[in-house]
């Protein structure tokens, strides 16, 4: 792949290029903004000390720096890294490194030049700087910085390696490393010895992860990190789990026996693999570290905007943003990390107001191949790591097999996150020993590769026979930490085979009856409050420049409260805006996220103003109490995927918030399905986990065509089940309101999926009396027939925005015997409530479920058989709404409308 960086410095042009330094000194802004960077770039000038600036540019002077800076941009591609290879290609024949590309000839080897503040001499053979810039960038690491960061931090990442990257180790720290080599070899060949033919994904071939995170939170420990928040996949999880956050052997050894019950009281539990564990833990240096690993599934990536949600969450939980104290660390593989488009969206949010961490630090494990996959079936790029170009994050290419390097590299990496707040790459070039998991044959898809890795030394042994080699330490000094880790491992084994034969009862998971979500919450407020919150938010200082239309919104809302409309109703802009003020003023932090959030896409919400002269902002929400929480709205990335996963993971950590993701239409939602499956819905069951996340999805036919119609209310209640989640689609403002009350209040930390409404926003009969949202009010699940018939025949049960066209329907035919009720929360369903309402309606001789879904989509094909077990006998449960189709909805209004009327008519026929 061709750099053509260095077109503009073709030799032949020094003196042009003379005449423009010359420029550039008396007046940096008389050149071109590309030249500028250049001569930045180069070392001129204030790049360099003073007392080693070149005093003229002589060409001699102008084809050093040339030959430093190929070297600084290049020489990656000359480094040993892959331990696998017989060695990269060497420099010289590498066209940007050749001697003759840089306007040398091989005689020039033995003559001396300048410098140029490379070395510490003045002047030196051209030889002796080659040397030293191969040993720096072409040896056992490679640098990939330049052009990707600003020239502050290529010039700190120079000032640390150059010239001769190296850092001295103390016979302890080496005996330490080896310790690490150990815990990391030894703790895998145990199982693989003890536990014959059992999946546990190995890290061997890449050991050298263990001493590198180890080295990673000890320079952290320094640099001022009290908490890592690391995710990560199945490759090496175990010993993650083991030898970084001190899990007990016995515990993990104890999930690889045949009779282990996950010790859970509700959950299913997961594979070993998948578990979260934190823990504190001490430096080497003994500074207290707390470690958060969260727990994921074996959707590679999918983990890693949970763990940046997390970290924000825990930065900002003590009410400042401590980007310097909390670290997220990402472990990727390098297949997932080209391949997976979560990657991308994850990274986006590096210097993203609402989702930036102050910079990432990312490890991949590069094993060189896929599950089977080549890595030219992987990628199109030279490096697994190359998307970190688009985001100016340093990449550090790492030999697995020379580990005091890449404790080095981890130790750069740290203290340049620390500094500039940037995302790093150490990628750890290094093999897989086995196949995919222990049972698999690598050999049928890589069989040259297998031939050599058969034969290879573990990283442990090779390390342990060149330090002895070397006089590092003895071979006695070696064998004694081997046994005393493998004593380790003996003992905790017997107390996992004590635990064994411990017998306990199993309990498989069942939903209770009736569910514990069922228990009502109190959530309105008095209405002196409501008006005093409404007269607070809508107090938008005199010199703010609001647009007149939404002025006069907020002039509505205001006389809302007053009771100065002509009918004294709350929206449903008010009604959330209510909800959110009253949970601020309470102390409850809540966090909007979304796209176009801020203003709503369906602009009724206005949660942030913008001054219509300046382009300033205002957030009226966030000036109604000296000590009220945080109200933070975000427009989000044009991302669902990575947005929720961040969201999600900033719930499980700041409990005391209502964290939101706002689909701009429901159907959005399918964008991030894994997070939904694999997180959202599931994870209390799996990992223990408890959120209160909240997804507002749109939802409703509006004749708009199939896309943005359907939120697909089906998919929601086939995943809900052991009280794992909450799915409503309110019908009023109120409930609106109370709902987000609840769910910011409730003991019961579960998961909302909130169908939110679009033409009902702006419907005036489903607006609310202000005395709807007084204390004593709360959700309701069932809300019965305001207007119930005397003579009842028939019961029509639905849901959400349908209920008005049935009342629209049945005042137009006055059909004053037929009763319409509507199921506010679908899950759990309050059955008590739905036979309490039955109870009023005996005789009815029909009972219809009517929805504006398709037949095999929204809620019938979860709430026939609910609702046909609480009717009388002999009483059947009839279907009306559309037909069954593949398309969420008609493609054209005339259609709607058609179908829309044919239901209608069979609803009360």
């Amino acid at each position: 792949m061709n750099d053509h960086r260095f077109e503009y410095a073709n030799l032949a042009n020094l003196k042009f290029i003379e005449q423009l330094y010359s420029e550039y000194l008396e007046d940096p802004s008389k050149v071109d903004l590309s030249w500028q960077r250049f001569f930045e770039g180069m070392a001129f000038g204030a790049r360099l000390p003073a007392q080693t600036v070149c005093p003229t540019l002589s060409s001699p002077d102008l084809r050093v720096f040339h030959l430093i800076e190929a070297y600084r941009i290049f020489g990656h591609r000359a480094a040993h890294i892959n331990p696998l290879s017989d060695g990269p290609p060497k420099p010289e024949e590498i066209a940007e490194l050749k001697l003759e590309t840089l306007g040398f000839k091989q005689s020039d080897l033995s003559q001396n030049f300048p410098t140029c503040g490379f070395l510490k001499e003045e002047t030196a053979p051209l030889s002796k700087i080659v040397e030293a810039l191969q040993q720096t960038y072409c040896h056992f690491v490679g640098f990939e910085y330049m052009g990707m960061q600003t020239p502050e931090v290529e010039k700190f990442i120079q000032q640390q390696i150059e010239p001769y990257f190296s850092y001295p180790m103390s016979h302890e720290e080496r005996l330490r490393l080896l310790h690490h080599l150990n815990t990391s070899e030894v703790f895998e060949s145990f199982i693989h010895m003890k536990y014959p033919g059992q999946k546990r994904f190995s890290v061997e071939g890449g050991e050298t992860i263990i001493p590198l995170m180890h080295e990673l939170i000890d320079e952290g420990g320094e640099e001022g990190v009290q908490t890592f928040v690391l995710g990560m996949a199945h490759r090496g999880r175990l010993n993650v789990l083991a030898n970084i956050l001190r899990k007990s052997y016995s515990s993990i050894f104890h999930e690889f026996e045949s009779t282990y019950i996950p010790d859970t009281v509700q959950g299913t539990g997961d594979v070993k693999y998948h578990m979260g564990y934190s823990a504190t833990i001490e430096t080497t240096k003994g500074k207290p570290m707390q470690l958060h690993l969260a727990a994921n599934p074996s959707h590679l990536e999918s983990v890693d905007p949970v763990v940046e949600g997390q970290t924000r969450a825990y930065q900002e939980k003590e009410g400042s943003l401590k980007t310097s104290a909390i670290v997220p660390v990402l472990i990727h593989g390098d297949a997932a990390i080209a391949g997976q488009g979560v990657v991308y969206e994850t990274l986006q949010f590096c210097n993203i107001p609402g989702y930036a961490t102050g910079g990432t630090i990312h490890i991949v494990i590069n094993n060189q191949v896929g599950f089977t996959a080549h890595p030219h079936e992987s990628r199109s790029t030279q490096y697994c790591t190359d998307i970190a170009k688009g985001f100016g994050a340093p990449v550090f290419h790492l030999n697995a097999e020379k580990p005091e390097n890449c404790l080095a590299a981890a130790r750069l990496a740290m203290r340049i996150r620390q500094r500039f707040h940037c995302d790093v790459f150490l990628e750890l070039n290094c093999f897989r020993k086995y196949g995919h998991n222990e049972t698999d044959e690598p050999g049928f898809t890589q069989p040259l590769a297998y031939q050599k890795i058969r034969d290879r030394k573990n990283i442990r042994d090779l390390y342990r026979d060149q330090s002895v080699e070397r006089g590092n330490f003895s071979k006695e000094e070696a064998q004694a930490c081997e046994d005393e880790f493998k004593a380790l491992l003996e003992k905790e084994l017997q107390a996992t085979k004590d635990l064994t034969k411990q017998k306990r009862e199993v309990k498989l998971p069942k939903e209770q009856k009736p569910s514990p979500l069922l228990q009502h919450v109190p959530s309105g407020i008095p209405i002196s409050r409501l008006k005093e919150l409404t007269e607070k938010f809508c107090a938008v200082p005199s010199e703010f420049n609001i647009h007149p239309k939404v002025k006069r919104i907020f002039e509505d809302r205001k006389k809302m409260s007053e009771g100065d409309l002509k009918t004294p109703v709350v929206d449903w802009g008010m009604a959330e805006y209510l909800a959110y003020a009253s949970l601020l003023t309470d102390g409850v932090h809540v966090r909007l996220s979304g796209q176009d959030s801020g203003r709503g896409t369906f602009s009724h919400r206005h949660a942030i103003l913008t001054d219509q002269q300046s382009q300033k902002t205002y957030v009226p929400l966030n000036h109604l109490a000296q000590n009220q929480a945080s109200f933070d709205v975000y427009n989000s990335p044009l991302s669902e995927y990575a947005v929720m996963g961040f969201e999600y993971g900033y719930s499980l950590v700041y409990e005391k918030s209502l964290v939101i993701w706002e689909a701009q239409f429901g159907d959005f939602a399918n964008g991030a399905q894994i997070t939904i499956d694999q997180y959202v819905v599931s994870a209390e069951q799996k990992w223990g986990s408890h959120s209160s996340f909240t997804l507002l999805m749109p939802h409703g036919y509006e004749g708009m065509g199939p896309e943005h119609s359907s939120a697909r209310i089906e998919r929601f209640l086939q995943l809900a089940a052991s009280d794992s989640i909450y799915v409503a689609v309110p019908s009023t403002a109120s409930q609106f309101y109370h709902i987000l009350r609840r769910q910011g209040i409730t003991s019961m930390k579960k998961p909302l999926m909130l169908f939110s409404p679009k033409a009902l926003l702006r419907f005036p009969p489903s607006s609310s009396p202000l005395e709807a949202f007084d204390e004593g009010t709360s959700f309701q699940e069932v809300i019965d027939d305001p207007s119930p018939p005397n003579k009842p025949n028939r019961v029509l049960f639905c849901t959400g925005k349908v209920y008005y066209d049935l009342v629209q329907e049945r005042e137009k035919r006055g059909a004053s015997d037929v009763a319409i009720v509507r199921i506010e929360q679908l899950y759990p369903l309050h059955e008590e409530k739905i036979q309490s309402t039955l109870r009023k309606y005996k005789g009815i001789s029909s009972c219809y479920w009517v929805q504006e879904e398709h037949e095999n989509m929204g809620a019938w094909g979860y709430i026939s058989p609910k609702l046909q077990k609480l009717l009388p006998e002999k009483l059947e449960l009839r279907y009306v709404g559309r037909v069954r189709s593949a398309s969420p909805a008609a493609g054209s209004g005339a259609l709607h409308k058609f179908e829309l009327a044919k239901f209608l008519n069979e609803a009360f026929e």
